[in-house]
């Protein structure tokens, strides 16, 4: 009965969506699927090229995407068809926008990176955070999900 119980403790931590941080925030697990294509129309002024995307997910992580690398390093040994990268990213919402840092790499078929909150607008101002990306890539698109947390500052 003992373990039953345990279990069912941490099955419900789990569960919960909204925890707090040491420092009075709230946070909540964001889980999403993110589509991404390698486009030259519809970039922003000075930007040949850029990815746009589509975001559908929990807590209202459910929009467009914009992403431009501004730089890129060189393959690890033993990786020469690797590219890592980072830029900034970003979301777009119904309920704001999130402007993230995204660092990652690429291999042939498959990109993984870390986002980081860097600012955000409307119900995002305040919020920090992370996200993982983690998915495939083939003929200029770019399939990923996308998982981490999002804190909201104290009274939001």
């Amino acid at each position: 009965m003992r373990n039953a119980s345990l279990s069912l403790i941490a099955l419900s931590a789990l569960a919960a969506p909204l925890s707090a941080s040491a420092d009075g925030a709230h946070c909540k697990r964001v889980r999403a699927d993110l589509v991404e294509v390698s486009a030259t129309a519809g970039c922003k002024p000075g930007h040949a090229s850029c990815f746009l995307g589509e975001v559908d997910g929990n807590n209202g992580l459910n929009g467009t995407t914009y992403f431009k690398s501004d730089s890129g390093g060189t393959p690890p040994s033993g990786s020469p068809n690797s590219f890592p990268y980072s830029g900034p990213f970003e979301y777009h919402t119904g309920k704001g926008s999130l402007f993230m840092r995204e660092t990652g790499i690429t291999v042939p078929g498959a990109v993984t990176a870390h986002q980081a909150i860097v600012e955000g607008t409307g119900d995002y101002a305040g919020a920090t955070g992370y996200f993982f990306v983690s998915g495939l890539r083939a003929s200029g698109v770019i399939t990923t999900e996308v998982t981490g947390e999002i804190c909201y500052p104290r009274g939001h």
